[in-house]
This record gives structure tokens, sequence and C-alpha cells, in this order.
């Protein structure tokens, strides 16, 4: 058998593969070609397995129907979701939820009202938050909207949120990073301002930290805006122990060495001062390692100002408020000082005097070198600096001697600082800083050396001069002004040989221009100045310095000097405050009492209606009388009034029917007024010596109008008389008693009984016959009013024995009653004797038994 041709190599590359033929008889299924991943049809004789029904929706189930009704943010977070995200470990996060809170709480404040202990408790874990952002949004979420609320709540669980506060901000204070530290200080602060009450308990702790933060030099080396943050912390805290100190008699008990459970029990009202307790012992030795921090900041920050050209604000700020720490300080060290040394366990030199000496004066004595320093600069600011030092100083002046710091020197010092006050080109600072020295000048001055009261009283009276009365200093000036010229008030009294007394004059002479200036600018000031002239008004009669002309030129008997525009807005100005509840009724009452006693008018008691034109005096009178008796009139009953004001009104009567000189028949007739618009029929009137007082009134009157004029009556003096007795013909129509009473006094008078004589009538001593002439033109202006007929026939007796005694001295032969005496004395009688047939008690055939003999 031979090989087939051409081999198996040549049959594969020459021959091709034949075609399957097409099987017969089946056809087989077709093939898809299907991309990677793409889902497959379903076959055409798929089943279809799918199911349809409707869904069934059952009520509450989903997320966003649970949030109807609840309070939301803008995210749609609630209070409880913010808080817990307050702990995020992502800062963003723990951001975003303050914010959230914040605007929680502003869209609804009844979520802080019901959870506001719940945030406290949760938020106070941020006080150490490591990002910065975080703590200061904590802050603003405290002071806008937290404390506020928490403020009107006074709950137990509020207390218990506090003290958790207070935690966390001490343990803020020791935290490693300087930051924290700083804003726990902050945070302290903000806690101070709000809770005062809440402070005492941690006081001993906190100036423990504050200690430590200032001691530290990193805070010194930063930026002093840091330094000026804690500064401002320890000021707020010193503040709550210099009141609690000041005050702590009864309202503020200062416990010595007792356990912190026993020292202090909590609680938020912060107008309960009796709970403020501090351990002063323990308190005391911290504010003393204070003063030396405090005075060698200060020493830091002058060198550091005059190395510098201009004065930054940061560090102008740090160096007022070391100084204002230090001055709050001194205040607490000599409250504790003056307090009895042997109380509460405390030695007898423990925290006496000479524990100041040793430990804060020695300390203090490095200002003194500073204030030298700032003197030479030209700056507004270093004139601050020297006030705020000089402030200190007048704290310490009555613990100060010679050996320390010259008391001259340092009158001069001050005395400096006064006279720089009109070159000060910063008003507000002014303004701002000089108040309390202008408020120590009354002590300085009293403690002074008599060398150096008179430059310094100087230096203050040229200050005072110069301030306006739109200047918030006016008012410090009013009150030293006050201080230094009411010397029963304040112990400060000017012997003649004083330099200072020749200031008074000076002083009393601004206070009207004061008053005119401020009745439009300043209320407040006018205020002030009203109620200073009030004082000096009521309390001038008793001081005892004869030199004081300036007092009688305001309120004594010449107070007529002042402009009339001013007296009229003295009363005016004074009734309104009265009304607004802002002066005491009786001290109104007194002060009108006073006014109307007191003003002079001339040329005399009497003048003529064309005199009355002229005299602009009497007509500044009558319009000053009418003004005090409509606000008399405007106070209420006016018997209750009147009793408010007897005592005063009754002095000033006395006072002035008793002047050595002529008594002023117009004063008198104010005084009268006074009564009749308040009550005429009072029975306070029916008192022998006030019965007496208004009997002379009518016979002054009665002999000042016979000077001129006989019982032969001119039209212009009969007038005047009638206006002087009008006051007591309202009594005598009202209380019949009081005329009785004073005819019974007139017929005394008559028949010689010289108990009755005024002060002009005893100087003068009338005769029988013109005391009869006296008392019968009285009597017979009485009867010219007929509403007093009635109250008259009452008093027949007297009248009838007053007509007896006359009808005795014309037929007797007296050796004193001459013929003219006798002329006159029959004029008189039947003058007399026809006013009394008008009367209702007689008839005419009665008096024929009193004809006069011819």
């Amino acid at each position: 058998m031979g090989r087939p041709k051409g081999g198996a190599a040549a049959s594969s590359s020459s021959k091709k593969p034949k075609a399957k033929p097409k099987q017969r008889g089946g056809v087989d299924f077709k093939k898809y070609k299907h991309k990677v991943g793409r889902k497959l049809p379903p076959p055409k004789n798929a089943t279809n397995t799918e199911i349809k029904s409707k869904s069934i929706v059952l009520p509450e189930q989903s997320m966003a129907s649970e949030r109807t009704g609840m309070a939301v943010n803008k995210r749609g977070l609630t209070l409880r979701e913010l808080l817990q995200q307050t702990g995020h470990y992502n800062a963003n996060v723990r951001r975003a939820a303050l914010n959230g809170i914040k605007d929680l709480v502003v869209k609804h404040p009844s979520e802080l009202k019901l959870h506001k202990v719940a945030i406290v408790e949760k938020l106070q874990e941020r006080i150490c938050d490591n990002d910065k952002v975080v703590r200061e949004s904590l802050f603003s979420i405290l002071q806008s909207f937290v404390f506020p609320s928490l403020k009107e709540d006074n709950a137990i669980s509020t207390r218990s949120t506090l003290f958790l506060l207070m935690a966390n901000i001490l343990n803020g204070m020791t935290h490693l990073s300087m930051d924290i530290q700083l804003m726990s200080f902050r945070f302290l602060e903000l806690v101070v301002i709000n809770f005062p009450s809440s402070f005492p308990r941690y006081a001993e702790q906190v100036f423990n930290n504050f200690l430590a933060v200032l001691s530290n030099d990193r805070i010194h080396l930063q930026d002093k805006s840091k330094l000026n943050s804690v500064l401002n912390g320890l000021g707020h805290c010193l503040s709550q122990v210099a009141f609690a100190t000041e005050n702590g008699d009864a309202s503020n008990r200062l416990v010595h060495n007792v356990s912190g459970r026993e020292l202090w029990k909590c609680t938020l009202d912060e107008d309960n001062s009796g709970s403020r307790a501090f351990a002063m012992s323990n308190i005391l030795t911290k504010l003393q390692n204070l003063i030396q921090i405090l005075v060698n900041s200060v020493e830091v920050s002058a060198s550091e100002l005059f190395a510098k050209s201009t004065i930054d604000a940061q560090s102008s700020e740090a160096l007022l408020s070391a100084l204002h720490c230090l001055d709050l300080i001194c205040k607490i060290c000599i409250q504790e000082v003056k307090k009895p040394q042997m109380k509460f366990g405390r030695s007898e030199t423990q925290f006496g005097p000479e524990w100041l000496k040793s430990s804060l004066l020695v300390y203090l004595k490095k200002l003194w070198g500073v204030n030298r320093s700032f003197h030479e600069k030209g700056d507004d600011r270093y004139y601050v600096f020297n006030l705020k030092i000089a402030e200190i100083f007048l704290c310490l002046s009555a613990c100060m001697d010679d050996s320390m710091f010259p008391a001259e020197e340092f009158c001069q010092f001050v005395s400096s600082l006064l006279s720089k006050v009109k070159a000060l080109r910063n008003k507000d600072i002014m303004e701002k800083h000089l108040s309390p020295l202008i408020i120590s000048i009354p002590d300085l001055v009293s403690n002074a050396p008599d060398d150096s009261k008179g430059y310094l009283l100087e230096a203050f009276t040229d200050a005072f001069r110069d301030c306006k009365v739109d200047c918030k200093l006016i008012l410090p000036y009013l009150d030293s002004v006050g201080k230094l010229l009411l010397p029963e008030k304040t112990g400060i009294l000017f012997t003649e040989n004083d330099s200072g007394l020749e200031y008074h004059g000076v002083w009393v002479d601004e206070l009207p221009g004061i008053l005119l200036q401020s009745i439009d600018k300043a209320p407040s000031v006018t205020k002030v100045v009203l109620e200073l002239l009030l004082r000096i008004g009521q309390y001038f009669p008793t001081i005892e310095c004869g030199n004081m002309h300036s007092f009688v030129k305001l309120f004594g008997v010449k107070c007529d000097v002042l402009e009339p525009t001013i007296l009229f807005r003295v009363v005016e100005v004074l009734q309104s405050t009265y009304k607004a509840g802002n002066l005491h009724i009786t001290e109104q009452l007194s002060f009108l009492s006073l006014l109307m006693a007191r003003f002079r008018v001339h040329p005399g008691p009497f003048c003529t209606q064309e005199d009355s034109q002229t005299s602009s005096n009497l007509i500044t009178f009558k319009s000053l009388n009418h003004l005090i008796l409509t606000s008399l009139s405007d106070m209420g009953d006016g018997s209750l009034v009147l009793e408010l004001m007897w005592d005063n009104l009754s002095k000033e009567i006395v006072r002035v029917q008793n002047r050595a000189q002529i008594p002023s028949l117009h004063n008198m007739n104010g005084l009268f007024r006074i009564i009749v618009t308040l009550d005429a029929g009072t029975c306070k009137l029916m008192n022998e010596d006030v019965i007496k007082i208004i009997a002379g009134y009518l016979i002054d009157a009665a002999m000042d109008l016979s000077k001129t004029i006989e019982l032969g009556f001119q039209s212009d003096k009969t007038r005047v008389f009638q206006y002087f007795i009008k006051p007591c013909i309202i009594i005598f129509c009202q209380n019949e008693k009081v005329l009785c009473c004073t005819l019974e006094m007139l017929k005394s008078f008559a028949t010689g009984d010289d108990n009755v004589l005024s002060s002009v009538a005893k100087l003068k001593c009338p005769d029988l016959s013109h005391r009869i002439c006296l008392v019968t033109t009285i009597i017979v202006f009485l009867c010219n009013d007929c509403k007093l007929h009635k109250n008259l026939s009452l008093g027949k007796s007297a009248i009838k024995a007053i007509l007896q005694h006359t009808r005795h001295l014309m037929d007797s032969n007296v050796p004193d009653v001459t013929y003219e005496d006798k002329q006159k004395l029959r004029f008189a009688f039947e003058q007399l004797k026809s006013k009394a047939l008008q009367l209702n008690c007689w008839d005419k055939s009665e008096l024929e038994n009193f004809s006069s003999a011819t």
C-alpha cells in the first residue's frame, strides 16, 4: 500500500474545511452574544410570579411625623440632639451644635425656660474645650441667654447647677493651656457679675488662682488684652469683697476662720446680702501677696509706656486695671483695720494699723515714684494714671503719717491735679476718673495741715467755678461743697482764723447761678442744688459761725436778694420734686414756711398803692406768697398738712414776733395766711402763747397805722391795715373761741397789762390812752365785717370792760391823762359804742349807761 500523495501537511495547508451539511429534520436554538454584566431578558416561556398589592401606611411611623409639634432649630434638630452633639469628637460638629442651640432658644424661648438647668449641666463641660471658637460660643450663650434666664429663677436646682459650673471654671483656671486658663477667668467674671452671692464660697480658691496666673511671666509677655481679661475679673471679685467689707456689720457677716461648709449657704438672691460672707483672715493674706504683684505690674507697665513714643490702648487699660485693683484692696484693708481687733479670734496686731504700715504701705511707696514720672508727661492718660494713684493714697490718708508720706507734699500733689483740670482735652476721661478725687476733698481738708488747706481749697474752688452744669462732675462738686458748708453734718468746722472760711461765700454765691442754668439743661442738678439750698436754710440758725454771712444771703433775713426768677423756680421745682416722690413732705413744708418767714419786705411794712407799683420787692413777696399758698393747697388735706408743719410754723411765728427790730408784718401776715389756707378753725390756735401772738400782731399793725393818722381814717392806709388783719378775720369767723380769747387779751392790754405787749409795744411802751385808741381801732375794723357780728357778740364782756375803762379815764383826774388825751379817748369811746350798737348782744337802752360825760 502506498502513502497518500502530499501527505498530511499538504492536505492541512492546501485544503479548506468543508462546511457541515445542514441537518435535516430539526432546528437548533438561536444563540445570542451578551455583554458582561448585562441583565438577561426573561425567557418567553417564563412565568410571572410578581405579586401586586396596595401598601398599608400606619400613623406615626416616619421620622418626620415624630418631630411634628416639637421645637427644632433651622436644621430640624431638637434640643436633646443638639446637646448630645456638643460632646462630639469633631470640633466642627460641636461648633454647629452650639450655634444650633442659640438658634433654637431664639425661636423657642420656652425651651430655655423649661430646660435651662439641663442646658447648663451639659454646656459646662465645654468650659475647658480645646477649641477656641467653641469656648467663645459657649460664653456668648451663657451671657446672652442662659444667665439672664437663671437670674429669674431662685430654685435649689439652679444653685446646684452653679456649683457644677464653678467646679469646671476652677478646673479651667489650672489648665495646662494658657488660653483655657484665661478664658476660665472670663467665665468667672461672668458668674460674679450675674450671681455675686455665689462668689464668697470660692473666694479663697479664686484668689489663689489669680495669684498663680499673675505670677506667670508668660501672661505679661503675651498680648495685653489677655492680661486685661484677668485684671477685669479680679476687679469684679475685689468689688464684691469691698462691698461686703464696707457693709459688714449687720447686713454682711464677715466670718473669720470657719470651715467652708459653715461659711456660706449658697443662694441666687443677689439682693439678699446677708448670705454673703468671706473668711477675711485667709483672704487678707492673699490680698497682701496680690499687692506686691500688682505694684510690680504697674512698675513694669509704666517703664514700657515710657519706652514708647505713643500709648497704645491695651497697655493703658492694663495699667488702669492694675491701679483699680490696688485701690479696691486698699479700701478692703482700711475697712478691716477699722474693725475691733479682738473679734472672731483675731489677735490685736494680726490685721491692725501696724500690719497695714508694714505690709501695704511698704509696697505702695513705689507708686509715689511712679506718679512723679507720670507728672512730667503731657498726655491726658498720664493725668488719669496720677488720678488713680491719688485715689489710692486718699483712701489711706487717715492711716499715713509724715514718716511714710509727707502730708504737705501729698496736698500739693492733689492741688496740682485740680489745677490741671482746665487744660484737659479729653472731657470724657476727665468726667470718668476725676469724680473720686473731688468727693474725697472734704476728708482731705479736714486732715490736712493748716498750711496746706489754703492752696488746696483754692485749687478746688477754681475747678468748681469752671465746671459747667451739663458736666457729670458738677454733682461730685456739689456733694463736696455741701460737706464743706454744713459742719454739723460732716464735722468739718472752720474757725474764724481758718484760711478755709473765706471760701464759704464763694461757694454759696455760685449756687444761684448754677440753679438758674440747670433748670433747662440738667434737671438732676437742679434737684441737688435745691436740696443743698434747703439744707443750708434749715441748718443755718444752729451753725455757730458768725462770719458765715453767705447763708444769710440765701435763706436768712436777706433771702430777698435772690432774683425773683430763681426764687419762684426754687418753689416750683421743689414742689415738682415733692410730687414725684423724691422729696419728703416734712422737708418741703419746712422749706415753704422758712421761705415765707425769712423774706424781708422793704422799704417798710406799709406802702401806698403807688409805692407798691414801684417796689419790686413787695410785688415779688406777694407773688411768692401766692405761690407758696398754692403749693400748700395742692399737698392734700389741709388739717393734716398743718399738723405736719405746725412745729416749724409756730417757731417761725415766734421768731418773727420776737425780733429786736420792727417785726415784719408782711412775714407774719404770710404765716397767718398759711394757717388760714390749711385750717382756719384748727384747735391748735387755742393756746395762750398763740393768742398772745395774734393779739400782739393786731396791736403792732394798729400801732403802725397810727403813726401818720389818728382815728380819722385815710383810704390808702386803711386798705393796707385791712390787708394785714384779713387772715385774722377769717380765723375769727371760723373759731369764735379764738376771737373771744383775743378780745380778752386786748382788754388786758388796754387796761395796762404789759404781758400782752409785743416786742414793738415793749420798746415804745405806749401810755394807757394810746393803748385804748389802738384797741379801739382794731375792734372798729372787726365790727366793720358783718360776718363777725355773731362771734363778736360772744365777746360782749370784754368790749363792755373796755368801754367802762375808757369812760373811767375820761371822768377821773388821772395825772397821766392830759386834756388832749381825753379828747382822743372821747372820740374812741364814741366810735366803739357806735360799732357796739350794730351787734346783736346790746340794744340802745343798755348802752345809755355808757354815755360819755360832757
